[in-house]
């Protein structure tokens, strides 16, 4: 299988994404000198991965392709390429003397224009390899002072020192550097020809080179009609040229005759630059954002940008996101990584403490982590106890620069706070945001968690309404697998909303009519359909109503009650009515008639003697009675039926627990204590529940019963009854 790399070279562009072409055209023409002209140095000045290379890339690409009047000879000198200090300036001169030598068609005129170039740099690096002396040129023309120089050096008696004399006195006779430098000049001006000498990266040099390669423009190669193009980070230049940066900055100045800062992007510009980048990446990779990550994106873009230095920053995010975009795809929100890889980007130490901290960050450890005795977080900031709980205890983490502490604070707040949706707060996990630690645990790892199922399996069972049914048989997995179908339902991009409904319905059914459906797995399967039912797909108002119809009456209760709180006919309106649009069902008449559909099954149960297998048969009670216009005495008969058979009696005592302390809520269903004494008494049931025998014949407890009774047999109708065990 051919192999293919993702990843985005740091190399110069060719294509103009920042729109500089039109400056770099500019310069290019007043590059090239006209005949007499002095030397020139002109400096392109910006920081590091400002886009310094790629504008030298435009400049050199236009010198070459000039063809009226004098076509320039472009030398393209890096100095990365020489591994000594003292070898740079024979191997600048070398390159310009190549260049000239390759740039005329008969090659005699230029070979002899090289051949002095070469004379010239042979002389400069004699010079170099004598002892005690520089290579720089202006300290050859004073022979006086370099005899002394000589002769102090053979004083010395050693052997290093006679042999300097003796190269010197076989140099001597041949030795005229002014001489050698003038017949350079002259050559050149009689090829007739603009040189421009490009010298890009002098900011990456260690800053002995930089000293070396500046001086040795000043001094050695500053010949005329010839220019130097340099591109060099100010600062760092000016730091090599001297001991304090604004003496190195005066230096700097009598060097560089013009100097342009390279042109500024605005933030459209980069956003737009980020913004091609990541949508370039996405479609190499095959990644088509969901709905829940568009409604994220713009503000990514906007965050992308913000934490970009330059488009350098950019570049390396992105070459980031090539490994972790196809590593989490359907298990974190693209948005989210994008962010995130931005912010370790650029800066490294607060990626490190999102990972050791995550508790400050997301209120909560990672699932596999180990507290020990050192661990110092205060648990209590979490646990909802403490009076100075902090906003936002990631605060500390931030970077101390004002700047930096803004833009990160803002990339903070987008991954790791709550966001809205249509003025309601939605959680991280419906979405897949990082703010859910297995979320953020399965980004750091980019693989898959032993302790967490992929979102990815989850949403194809949703996706499989069979599969999904075979899956949760598994009776030790049920309630597993029901907390994260429910957690990664709303995330899911194309669920089988209608026949995962139908299973889920046909299943509680099923494991009812075995009392096998546990009553905490009744609530979650009445959540999940709940969740199903909020994508509103075609004819989900018909599948609200098949619900409540089909799934058992734990099941459906739950589907029922949400619907009836959300469009305010249950409980206290004001605390449980919500916006119209994100109302599980909006129409009044359709909840009204679940609601009676939802009452007829609870009777038609009671007279089929079944009541008794529902799993959440207490609550069904209540509902019995709330949602049929606080009718208890519909609820009353309903128990007096079925406590008639054992079974019935031991599935309505099971919600009474000696010592419990909250053996009252159930006392709240009895209508006659002496009544269920009685039942119990001529029961099989009657040793297990002597306690609750003795219990219904205090005094106390019948009075309690007594005052129930007759409050909820007397009670006004009143939709905004909150009575809820």
């Amino acid at each position: 299988m051919k192999s293919q790399s993702n990843y985005i070279h740091d190399r110069p562009a060719t294509a103009d994404s920042l729109g500089r072409v039109h400056f770099a055209d500019a310069l290019s023409r007043s590059l090239v000198l006209p005949k007499g002209s002095p030397g020139l140095v002109v400096g392109i000045e910006g920081n590091w991965g400002s886009g310094k290379s790629t504008l030298i890339g435009f400049i050199t690409k236009n010198l070459n392709e000039i063809t009226e009047g004098s076509t320039p000879i472009v030398v393209e000198f890096n100095p990365w390429m020489v591994s000594d200090t003292g070898a740079l300036v024979e191997a600048l001169i070398g390159q310009v003397a190549a260049s000239i030598g390759k740039s005329f068609s008969d090659g005699k005129k230029g070979l002899q224009v090289s051949k002095k170039l070469l004379s010239y740099v042979g002389l400069l690096k004699n010079l170099k390899y004598i002892p005690g002396l520089s290579w720089a040129g202006h300290a050859a023309e004073d022979i006086p002072e370099l005899m002394k120089t000589i002769a102090a050096v053979a004083e010395q008696g050693t052997d290093a020192g006679q042999k300097a004399l003796d190269e010197f006195g076989k140099l001597l006779p041949s030795w005229d550097i002014s001489k050698k430098r003038k017949e350079v000049i002259d050559a050149l001006e009689e090829l007739d020809r603009p040189i421009v000498i490009v010298i890009d990266d002098l900011d990456r040099l260690p800053a002995e080179e930089i000293r070396a390669m500046i001086q040795a423009i000043k001094a050695v190669a500053d010949f005329p009609r010839t220019t130097y193009l340099l591109a060099y980070d100010r600062d760092v230049v000016a730091c090599a040229l001297a001991a304090d940066k604004d003496s190195g900055l005066s230096y700097l100045e009598k060097i560089v005759q013009v100097a342009y800062p390279i042109p500024p992007l605005s933030q459209r510009q980069l956003k737009q630059f980020s913004n091609d980048k990541v949508q370039a990446l996405l479609k190499t990779l095959r990644i088509t954002l969901r709905d829940y990550e568009k409604a994220r994106y713009e503000k990514t873009m906007s965050l992308l940008t913000g934490l970009a230095r330059h488009p350098r920053d950019v570049v390396r995010t992105l070459n980031r996101l090539t490994l972790s975009l196809p590593a989490t795809n359907g298990e974190v929100n693209t948005a989210d990584v994008i962010v995130f890889e931005a912010l370790s980007q650029r800066f490294p130490t607060l990626r490190d403490a999102i990972h050791n901290h995550s508790t400050d960050f997301i209120g909560h450890p990672f699932r596999d982590a180990l507290i020990d005795e050192e661990d110092d977080t205060d648990w209590e900031r979490y646990s909802g106890d403490s009076k100075d709980k902090p906003e936002f205890p990631w605060l500390k983490h931030l970077p101390q620069n004002e700047h930096d502490q803004r833009i990160s604070k803002k990339a903070c707040l987008f991954l790791f706070t709550p966001h809205e949706k249509n003025g309601d707060r939605v959680l991280s996990e419906d979405y897949l945001g990082i703010a859910d630690p297995d979320r953020l645990a399965r980004l750091f790892r980019m693989t898959s968690i032993d302790e967490v199922p992929e979102a990815k399996e989850m949403h194809k069972l949703l996706q499989n309404p069979d599969d999904l049914k075979d899956a949760l048989h598994d009776d030790e997995q049920l309630l597993f697998l029901l907390e994260w179908l429910i957690n990664y339902a709303p995330s899911c991009p194309t669920p089988n909303v209608e026949g995962c409904i139908n299973a889920l319905a046909d299943l509680s059914q099923e494991f009812t009519a075995q009392c096998k459906l546990p009553n905490g797995a009744a609530k979650k399967l009445g959540v999940l359909i709940e969740k199903l039912l909020r994508y509103k797909t075609d004819g989900y108002e018909n599948q609200f109503l098949n619900a409540v119809h089909n799934a058992s009456l734990s099941v459906s209760e739950k589907v029922v009650l949400e619907a009836a709180k959300e469009i305010g006919k249950w409980g206290k309106p004001h605390e449980h009515k919500v916006r119209d649009s994100h109302e599980l069902i909006s129409d009044s008449g359709i909840v009204d008639q679940a609601i009676q559909i939802w009452l007829k099954r609870v009777q038609d149960s009671v007279d089929q003697g079944n009541l008794y297998k529902e799993a959440n048969l207490r609550s069904i009670l209540y509902r019995f009675a709330q949602l049929n216009n606080d009718a208890y005495q519909n609820a009353y008969d309903a128990i007096s039926s079925m406590c008639q058979t054992d079974e019935g009696l031991a599935a309505f005592l099971k919600y009474f627990v000696n010592d419990s302390l909250f053996y009252h809520d159930s006392l709240m269903l009895v209508e006659n204590a002496e009544k269920l004494a009685r039942r119990i008494t001529h029961s099989t049931l009657n040793d297990e529940y002597s306690w609750l025998v003795k219990l219904l014949g205090e005094e106390a407890t019948i009075k309690f019963i007594q005052e129930q009774t007759a409050k909820h047999k007397n009670k006004v109708p009143d939709s905004g009854s909150t009575t809820n065990p």
